[in-house]
């Protein structure tokens, strides 16, 4: 009996080793056929649900930090300067001043200044003598400037004199030329007024600018005397239209002053030129 069992058991063995034993799988046709894109998606699904997550998060940092820059201020445009703007109130700014010095100019009483001429420095010491100056040194000194401006008015009416007579075998020629032209001139007076100080320096020949325009004005030119009273330099500071500054450069160079050999090499002083209208 005992056999009969034990001849039995190895039996039941095998077919619990038959029946734990895996079954084989089949091999079908389309087992090697390739993967497409959303089953791969769906393999790994995990990784890209994570990585669409940063980089939403990235993105939302990125306009966050470009939201919070862009409300700052921004210095450099604060500070912008437009040059050409500057430019034009320059321009506008001269323009003024030439106008503010034409009016100027137009108001003056040009009656009481016409045939005038005045040396600006003997003023000055004219008005510093009522101040404890020697009287009679100023008496001799106006007097001897009154001579020398009469020898110098001398000299210059015979000079004109030899002018004219010279002229007068052109005039026959001219006075028809001068008689077309005469309605395009205007006749006027101009004043001169003069200064020169440390020391005075007075005139010995003021030569008087031509003027040959209807309307008035002033020019002031800066000169520069050397000790024989010549005109070394000389340039306009202000004052008048093209044509009048041309005729005061001209004069100024042209006229001569007394010498001092007391003066300086090169003493500088002013010129004023007053231009009349008729």
């Amino acid at each position: 009996m005992e056999q009969k069992r034990r001849a039995e058991q190895p039996k039941a063995t095998s077919a619990a080793t038959r029946v734990r034993r895996p079954r084989q799988r089949l091999r079908l046709p389309f087992d090697g056929r390739k993967q497409d894109w959303g089953d791969w998606a769906y393999t790994h699904r995990k990784g890209l649900v994570a990585l669409l997550i940063a980089a939403v998060a990235f993105l939302a940092t990125l306009l966050v930090m470009e939201f919070q820059l862009s409300g700052e201020p921004s210095y450099q445009e604060a500070m912008f300067v437009d040059t050409r703007t500057l430019e034009e109130i320059l321009e506008e700014k001269e323009r003024l001043e030439r106008e503010i010095e034409r009016k100027k100019a137009q108001d003056i009483e040009w009656e009481r200044v016409r045939n005038m001429q005045s040396n600006d420095a003997l003023v000055n010491e004219a008005v510093t003598d009522d101040r404890g100056t020697d009287v009679d040194k100023l008496n001799e000194q106006a007097e001897a400037v009154a001579e020398r401006m009469a020898a110098n008015r001398n000299a210059h009416n015979a000079g004109m004199a030899e002018v004219d007579a010279i002229g007068k075998g052109e005039k026959s020629d001219d006075k028809a030329s001068e008689k077309k032209g005469s309605d395009s001139h205007y006749k006027g007076g101009v004043t001169v007024r003069y200064k020169f100080e440390n020391p005075v320096r007075n005139k010995r020949d003021l030569v008087i600018p031509a003027y040959r325009c209807e309307t008035g004005g002033q020019v002031e030119v800066s000169v520069v005397l050397n000790q024989g009273g010549e005109v070394i330099s000389a340039k306009v500071t202000w004052g008048g239209d093209e044509e009048m500054r041309r005729e005061a450069l001209r004069a100024a160079r042209a006229s001569l002053f007394d010498i001092n050999l007391n003066a300086p090499d090169r003493q500088t002083g002013t010129i004023t030129y007053t231009f009349i209208p008729q």
